[in-house]
């Protein structure tokens, strides 16, 4: 009869001489199971090899401990970060995972045998670790470049410098290009995935043929050793698009794209309460790319980013909005007494259905009460109403007798065309319609 058949037949056995039921009965595995992530690797003398080991025994929960055996070579072992020896001496497993770190100490094989143990004393098999080590690597190496490069030519070949530390004078090295596409060159000749000699600073030379995230990796051999170094560079497309005017609207699409193939569109959003349209998006040097109210773009090396949108005129139309009655409580003295008196004035504004890009300046005659004095004495003065750059609505203009007499002269709003037969005003990207109430003067 086999160890598990004794151990169920002795259970079984013991649960009929104590009465219990078969909810009780746990079957417990003779032996542990061990398993290792990894059995063999190769390393350098001054690096780390890190594993995962695992034990497991059914009917057992924890309580294994672990024996570390280096049969061959020479190195120190962690478990779970803290120094264990290697002469096979048992130590607590902590749950049944544990995490195995080996430091080779000496070039060649070596050969580490760990072994599992259940709280019954019963053993796993044993399991081996075999590591080729190295000599430790002797030269170092990096590769410099700029790692965000905006808007490259298509021509345009960006200097990766590659420097060595080491004894040799000479080594050899292989470019390779594990993200990205693209050339590399090395005195005037493509080198990708070539061996090629380099000294202790050698400059490279790398093409892109797309956007996006680029990694050079070099491969750097001695006789003796070898090393790796890497740069990363991002190419980045950034699309910009000027305007005549700022402030009014917006631009979707605008900005720094690294996406090789993505769609890009342009399109005019207008600030709240504007009514731009465009007329046409043109490249820099002034050549209609599209007639559309947007214009799609596809990402590449070879995208045009420089762009000026010309707008179509827009008509705002101006009127003048209401008579308000704003009203003045003041005390007087009358056979000795303070007695309330009420005085007057009126107020009205010129409003705009959109958002005006350009200050418009109006004038009149202010003729308004004077709080200051008791009673209010009625002052007049020379007016200039505006309507900001930005608003639909003027500054208020005050007459106490409600009899405004407003002007719009040229002399006051440089930059605009006066049309008087059509009673307008026309800047360059807006045409401004004027209420009859409004004389139109040079």
């Amino acid at each position: 009869m086999t160890d598990m058949k004794k151990t169920v037949s002795y259970a079984l056995l013991l649960c009929g001489l104590a009465g219990c039921s078969s909810s009780e009965y746990r079957t417990v595995a003779p032996t542990p199971t061990l398993t290792i992530s990894a059995q063999e690797a190769d390393c350098q003398v001054g690096k780390t090899v890190s594993v995962t080991l695992s034990v497991s025994q059914e009917g057992v929960d924890g309580g294994f401990e672990l024996s570390t055996f280096i049969r061959q070579g020479a190195a120190s072992v962690t478990l779970n970060d803290a120094p264990i020896g290697t002469a096979g001496q048992w130590v607590a497993l902590t749950g049944t995972d544990a995490r195995i770190t080996v430091s080779p100490q000496e070039v060649g094989l070596l050969a580490v045998s760990f072994q599992a143990k259940a709280p019954d004393g019963k053993t796993s098999e044993a399991l081996e670790l075999q590591v080729s080590v190295s000599p430790a690597s002797r030269i170092s190496a990096e590769a410099l470049c700029d790692d965000r490069i905006v808007n490259p030519g298509c021509d345009d070949k960006i200097p990766v410098t590659l420097r060595i530390d080491g004894e040799a004078g000479r080594y050899t090295v292989v470019p390779s290009l594990p993200l990205g596409n693209g050339v590399i060159y090395c005195d005037g000749h493509i080198v990708n995935d070539t061996e090629c000699a380099a000294e202790a600073e050698t400059v490279f030379y790398y093409e892109p043929a797309v956007i996006g995230e680029h990694i050079l990796e070099f491969d750097i051999a001695t006789a003796e050793t070898s090393v790796k170094a890497r740069a990363y560079m991002n190419i980045v497309k950034k699309i910009s698009v000027k305007s005549p005017l700022e402030g009014c609207f917006t631009f979707r699409g605008v900005g720094e794209h690294d996406i090789q193939g993505e769609t890009v569109t342009l399109e005019l959003v207008n600030e709240d309460l504007f009514n731009f349209e465009v007329a046409g998006w043109y490249d820099a040097e002034g050549r209609l790319i599209s007639a559309d109210a947007t214009c799609p773009l596809e990402m590449n090396l070879y995208s045009l980013t420089d762009f000026e949108v010309k707008l179509k005129p827009r008509t705002v139309n101006i009127s003048r909005d209401g008579t308000q009655t704003v009203e003045f409580t003041y005390l007087i003295q009358q056979n000795g007494k303070p007695v309330a008196k009420k005085a007057y004035d009126y107020r009205t504004q010129y409003i705009a259905d959109y958002k005006v890009s350009e200050p418009i300046t109006f004038r009149y005659e202010e003729y308004r009460l004077d709080k200051g004095k008791i009673p209010p004495q009625k002052v007049k003065t020379q007016g200039a109403p505006i309507i900001p750059e930005g608003a639909t609505r003027s500054t208020y203009l005050w007459r106490c007798d409600k009899k405004f007499s407003v002007y719009l002269r040229e002399k006051d709003n440089p930059g605009f065309k006066f049309n008087y037969a059509r009673k307008y005003i026309e800047s360059e990207t807006t045409k401004y319609y004027i209420p009859d109430d409004v004389k139109m003067q040079q």
